[in-house]
């Protein structure tokens, strides 16, 4: 039967074929997803990471750059309970109280290994972020470098929840991030250029699963830095948490001042999963301990590597070599190194007779030699602890270069002697300020046997030229 338009069957079926369409097209849409994360103040989680990082260091050895093969294999498992989520102007703060229970690794450099740990009593640590930057630190007492080298590592668990989509998404739909929060997963200090993003890739009544991955320009330690990453996460959708997250991470560093060059590829796995109170972390111990770091000064410990004494010392300074009795250190401040400190150990003195000041100038002139120009200061101190300090300043020229020397002589009434000896550009010394006299006043002895030694030159090796061009050769540790 043929139909006209005016056939009234005809009409009624087309109308009721238009009539069925906007509920076609909904039901063929794409279905959005709110993946938030249900954490809140005072949850515990329970975090497993594993990390394996392969490839080079890169140093410079008699003027050009040597690569060295290294490989790390690191563990560590914590409970962590957030203590804060807040939000302001300047973008949002997270703290956490973390308690390990496992932390550990194992490096190997050419011939050389090393298997740093964390100690029994510093096994509680706080991490206090923000955008501009994540610090850990214990409030048991200073870390040491390798401590926080150790627990410092990238996709800082605090920061993960972070990687969820602020909007709703639908299978296909991609989000991006801002450089703060590149940085701080990635433990940079600065992001230059970014464009992480993710996508989400499959979801269903018990997981989403989705998969982010882009380059990175940043700066650590001001040192430049190119960074590949490539991550896969899954987001439980009971728990409303971020369950695993799986990275890998491809860097190219450049030598810097104080730290060696990279050229390596980490693989990373953060495993999470909610945890009931913690009998480590309670809220009764937690109030009674300091947990902002913006009112601390989360130095870090240094000890010699004979136990002959330690001293802490803020974060600005570095160990270049502590492979002697003489432990080198460098000072940098916004990327630029401002100082160099030599601390070694002399032989004892008779229990309660020191070395003249006056002796102590002279040894000092003597071993400047030709560079020593004239003394700017010498002075005698005792510290609360009874030790006795003393200070002197020195100026000289090296290469046409105006140089200062901060020496210091620390002594106790058993006779123990500790030298720390700064050599630093003239035109850095209020750059420097005080940072000298903290690392002096903060020293404590260790029993020890007597052994023989003389105050070390603050410099072996002068400095020729500008800090900020020197090419000095880095010793791995």
């Amino acid at each position: 039967m043929a139909w006209s338009r005016r056939d009234p069957t005809r009409a009624v079926l087309l109308a009721g074929i238009c009539g069925l369409l906007p509920a076609l097209t909904v039901a063929g849409a794409e279905k959005s997803y709110t993946l938030r994360s249900s954490r809140k103040t005072g949850d515990v989680t329970k975090v497993q990471v594993e990390m394996e990082v392969g490839g080079e260091l890169k140093v410079v050895a008699e003027g050009k750059v040597k690569p060295l093969k290294m490989s790390v294999k690191g563990k560590l498992a914590y409970e962590e309970k957030l203590l804060d989520a807040s939000s302001s102007d300047d973008g949002i703060r997270l703290r956490s109280a973390r308690h390990y229970d496992l932390a550990d690794a194992d490096i190997k450099i050419e011939e050389g290994d090393g298997k740093p740990k964390l100690r029994e009593e510093r096994r509680l640590i706080v991490v206090d972020a923000t955008p501009a930057q994540t610090v850990l630190f214990s409030p048991q007492g200073p870390l040491t470098r390798e401590e926080l080298d150790l627990v410092d590592v990238p996709a800082n668990s605090l920061w993960i929840e972070q990687l969820l989509p602020t909007k709703p998404v639908s299978i296909g739909s991609r989000w991006t991030y801002s450089d703060s929060l590149a940085a701080s997963l990635l433990g940079l200090d600065a992001v230059s250029q970014s464009d992480v993003s993710s996508e989400l890739k499959t979801i269903d009544d018990k997981n989403a699963r989705f998969e982010f991955a882009g380059k990175v320009h940043g700066a650590v330690g001001g040192v430049a830095t190119e960074i590949e990453v490539k991550g896969k996460c899954r987001y439980d959708r009971k728990q409303r948490r971020v369950a695993w997250v799986g990275l890998l991470i491809k860097e190219n560093r450049s030598i810097g001042h104080v730290s060696t060059g990279l050229n390596v590829v980490a693989r990373m796995q953060v495993h999470l999963a909610p945890g009931r109170q913690s009998e480590h972390l309670p809220d009764s111990a937690l109030q009674s301990l300091p947990t902002d770091a913006s009112a601390l000064p989360i130095s870090l410990e240094c000890r010699h590597p004979a136990g002959k004494f330690s001293f802490q010392h803020a974060r600005g300074w570095h160990v270049m070599s502590d492979l002697s009795d003489v432990i080198t250190m460098r000072y940098v401040d916004r990327g630029e190194v401002v100082a160099q400190c030599n601390i070694s150990a002399l032989a004892d003195q008779d229990p309660g007779k020191r070395t003249a000041l006056g002796k102590f100038q002279q040894d000092i002139e003597r071993s400047l030699d030709k560079d020593f120009g004239q003394f700017i200061q010498a002075s005698e101190s005792v510290t609360s602890n009874g030790h006795v300090i003393y200070r002197v300043v020195a100026e000289g020229t090296v290469s046409e270069l105006p140089i200062q020397w901060r020496y210091y002589l620390v002594s106790d009434d058993q006779g123990r002697q500790v030298v720390f000896a700064y050599t630093l550009e003239k035109d850095l010394a209020a750059q420097l300020g005080d940072a000298d006299q903290e690392l002096v006043s903060s020293l404590e002895f260790a029993a020890r046997p007597k052994n023989q030694g003389q105050p070390t030159p603050a410099a072996m090796n002068p400095w020729p030229t500008k800090i900020g061009r020197m090419q000095n050769q880095l010793r791995v540790r």
